[in-house]
């Protein structure tokens, strides 16, 4: 056993002697509630019981997240079955829900934070948030487009004018971690109040890289924790009565990170994986992004109507370098400056008298601008240090690249040497028009819910270094129909039907000497879906219920293909038709005052449809990529009063992903299925909470994400080769809380 894993184990005991000296209860009083609390949620976009919605959601609540210590998209996605959500090795999502929605460059499931959508940097952190809401299946009719797999919802917690409350939050453990924020919420003058959340964390990572020799002589000279990340942000927000009827709340957010960029593991064997946790390459991969969004909600209220105004802009700024070859030798990097801008308007009007027909509707306007200035590094690529600042003269934005980097000077033979190719040299604008609207009908025991969403899409791209433009724009008509029986014991029986769809676009490299851009069409899902939500009568137990077919059509699929003389080619096709059904349960039970327990699982069926061809092989029958065939979560939650007068509070999460196909579709790599268990303990009062929390208590060894890729290193053998992101191994932290 090293010396590091006895100081783990030493430091675990010591900290649970201190912590916990009696774990004998008083019996005083119950710690935890006697029934099951009530659920709001806004899936339909007006606040109403998760169990009186026809269609599957589910949701995170303030407490979890906190205690469970939930900042990242994989935190989120272990705790929902057939949700398939991570953050990719660039920094950005990868997500698919149901099997809809692929991860890479397609995506298909939207990301939101109060109600304003997330299309370049979902993978930020959202601190001090009341819930996170995942609603599933095709969203097209109230979110629009890239949103067929479903959506996933930030609720941060607003201002309130009753409450003064200051938060501090710190976290240390292993990887060098360093954590700390803090949450204000503070009353002003005239029922106003401002929230205030800010928080800056580092960490070293759980990946080496050994800086091997060179072929030809020579060491790199790299940080070895190739996984190191720091971040910072901060979010500011204030609300309050501008007049007798209107009412305003507006925020500022500021994300800053810098972290690894496609860090990947290089593996040879598809069929025996080891997972290494070493990266050998020339240069470490890096990733600097800066974001800066603002938002204003204005809502109106009239008799029988509320109507609401929804504006936001987000810009954001992103840097990433990649050591393509994925090996200690100077051969092939990528550097990626972007430059993102969005905004978006929504206008929604809303009924909120108390009669059986109940309504909303509104428009919808996005504009997405992206410019890209990347390019291939052939040869001498140069290392870059430990601190990325990208290449001079190469900000995102820019035409042009110096090929020095910043604080190196170049002599003129390295210069001759130094090889650059553009990779994606483009500008693309992507627009939605929309008009929508919702209905819901009661009679009796019955309600009929009918919706439609027209939404118009652009987009508009440009491949400066070819010179080549196109543009492609549809209008897609989005209905949705739901039918939902109220039984006598409380709970609903429901069927439902949506349609989403993911708009099409252009690749920026030419495909087989094409003498135009390579386009790709819209991909679309029509789902069906029946089920089940109810609640006991001593209101203990809450369950639901869900099956669901889902036709997938024209599916978007990424690829990578080395063309040699004609390069390196990245992008989208449509492979072909997809079709998927499958079953979810979703069960919680409160066992004692002290103790509830929630089971939760999923199982989807996919296959390609016949006539979905790559490489002149018809996939017919075969398993679409990243669609894990189940999923299973169990959580246990435990508080307890003990004899000092505090609460002894306990944890629990196991969550099981099945294996399933990563990419490329046609020669894909099978991620096999694991197990993960994470845990806390700790005591709590009124005034503090400290938790000793493990992730990955049993070390499991897996992958996030794992696909073909071509093998630019041929030394050691063929021309391709399986890489994959790792999942963090185990990792012990603790927390302190402080409220005051």
């Amino acid at each position: 056993m090293s010396k590091f894993k006895k100081l783990n184990i030493s430091f675990v005991s010591a900290v649970c002697l201190l912590m916990f000296p009696s774990f004998y209860s008083s019996g005083s009083e119950a710690a935890a509630s006697d029934v099951i609390e009530e659920i709001l949620v806004t899936a339909r976009k007006r606040e109403e019981s998760l169990l009186d919605i026809p269609e599957s959601v589910q949701a995170i609540g303030g407490a979890d997240i906190d205690r469970q210590n939930i900042k990242s998209l994989e935190d989120v996605g272990f705790l929902i079955p057939n949700l398939n959500l991570s953050t990719r090795a660039d920094g950005f999502a990868n997500v698919s829900i149901r099997g809809l929605g692929s991860f890479g460059n397609t995506q298909g499931v939207g990301f939101y934070l109060d109600d304003v959508q997330l299309f370049s940097d979902a993978s930020s952190r959202f601190g001090d948030l009341e819930r996170i809401e995942i609603l599933k299946g095709p969203q097209g009719t109230l979110y629009g487009g890239s949103n067929i797999g479903g959506a996933i919802k930030f609720v941060s917690a607003r201002p309130d004018p009753s409450e003064s409350f200051k938060r501090i939050k710190a976290i240390v453990g292993e990887q060098s971690i360093g954590d700390i924020e803090i949450s204000v919420n503070a009353p002003l003058e005239g029922d106003w109040a401002i929230r205030i959340f800010g928080f800056v964390a580092d960490n070293d990572g759980f990946l080496v890289n050994p800086n091997s020799a060179r072929v030809n002589g020579g060491k790199t000279g790299n940080n070895k924790d190739i996984g190191m990340s720091e971040e910072s942000g901060f979010r500011v927000s204030v609300a309050g009565p501008m007049n007798d009827i209107l009412s305003a709340y507006a925020s500022l957010r500021w994300n800053d990170y810098e972290g690894p960029n496609n860090h990947w593991i290089r593996e040879l064997d598809k069929n025996s994986l080891q997972h290494p946790n070493t990266v050998d390459t020339t240069t470490n991969p890096r990733h600097e992004r800066d974001t800066i969004s603002a938002m204003l909600e204005l809502t109106w209220e009239y008799d029988g109507m509320d109507v609401t105004s929804v504006t936001s802009h987000t810009d954001t700024e992103s840097t990433r370098y990649t050591d393509l070859d994925i090996s200690q030798e100077y051969l092939l990097d990528l550097i990626r400056p972007e430059d993102m801008k969005v905004f978006t308007q929504e206008l929604r009007f809303t009924s909120t008298d108390d009669s059986s027909v109940q309504w909303l509707g509104g428009v919808y306007y996005s504009m997405y601008e992206e410019k890209m200035r990347s390019e291939l590094i052939w040869w001498n690529t140069q290392a870059i240090g430990d601190n990325f600042t990208g290449p001079l003269g190469c900000a995102a934005g820019m035409d042009t690249c110096s090929g020095v980097w910043a604080g190196e000077i170049l002599t003129l033979e390295q210069e001759q040497l130094n090889l650059r190719t553009p990779f994606e040299m483009r500008d693309r604008d992507k627009s939605h028009l929309a008009a929508f609207a919702n209905m819901t009908s009661t009679y009796d025991d019955w309600e009929l819910g009918l919706g439609l969403r027209i939404d118009k899409w652009e987009n508009e791209s440009t491949n400066l270094d070819s010179g080549f433009s196109s543009g492609k724009k549809e209008t897609e008509i989005l209905p949705k129909f739901s039918l939902t029986r109220f039984r006598e014991d409380g709970s609903i029986v429901y069927f439902t039907a949506s349609k989403g769809y993911e708009p099409g676009g252009f690749n920026m490299s030419s495909l087989s000497g094409s003498a135009s851009l390579f386009g790709f069409d819209k991909e679309e899902a029509t789902s069906f879906e029946i089920g089940l939500k109810g609640r006991s009568e001593d209101g203990k137990t809450s369950y639901s219920l869900a099956a669901f077919s889902i036709a997938y059509d024209d599916r978007q699929v990424e690829y990578h293909i080395d063309q040699g003389e004609d390069g390196i080619v990245e992008g989208i096709i449509n492979m072909g038709d997809s079709e998927q059904s499958g079953l979810e349960v979703d069960f919680t039970h409160i066992v004692s005052d002290f103790l509830n327990i929630s089971f939760s699982a999923g199982w989807v069926d996919a296959e390609w449809k016949d006539g979905a061809i790559a490489g002149g092989v018809d996939l017919g029958g075969k398993t679409p990529p990243v669609v894990p065939k189940s999923g299973v979560n169990v959580t246990a939650n435990y508080l307890k009063p003990t004899n000092n007068g505090n609460n002894l509070a306990a944890s629990f999460q196991l969550s099981h992903t099945g294996s399933y196909e990563g990419l490329q579709a046609w020669d894909p790599v099978t991620n096999p299925s694991y197990t993960l268990v994470n845990a806390q303990i700790g005591q709590t009062s009124e005034d503090w909470e400290v938790m000793l929390n493990v992730k990955n208590l049993f070390d499991e060894e897996y992958y996030m994400d794992v696909q073909h890729f071509p093998n630019y290193y041929l030394l050691d053998g063929g021309d391709s080769i399986v890489i994959g992101t790792l999942g963090q191994p185990r990792l012990v932290t603790l927390s302190f809380n402080y409220f005051f």
